[in-house]
């Protein structure tokens, strides 16, 4: 029984780290397109802080054989190769944020 409650925590904590990069996503481009945030050190902060809640997603992804027992080969595969994208994005995004922009909206 103890297995299975740590199974369901672990994928609980991949969903939960799934559902704030991806809302990432929501941040970074809705400050590029529209300049949500005029405190500089506050988007760098944030942007830091999704390229942080992004980074155990590929690990948890690689190393959790059991992480969803429904998924076939394909589907852990398609899973690891996401999550390895939404960390290269997430880097990509924080690395522009923190040494190009300034503030203010891009476009």
């Amino acid at each position: 029984m103890e297995t299975k409650k740590k199974m369901v925590a672990e994928a609980r904590l991949f969903v939960r780290l799934g559902l704030l990069s991806f809302a990432g996503f929501v941040f970074y481009y809705a400050h590029l397109f529209f300049g949500l945030l005029d405190n500089v050190v506050l988007f760098k902060m944030l942007a830091v802080t999704f390229l942080l809640a992004t980074l155990p997603l590929p690990i948890i992804a690689v190393n959790n054989k059991k992480l969803f027992p429904e998924l076939n080969a394909s589907g852990r595969t398609v899973l690891k190769l996401v999550t390895a994208l939404l960390l290269i994005h997430h880097f990509l995004m924080t690395f522009i944020f923190v040494m190009f922009l300034q503030g203010g909206s891009i476009f």
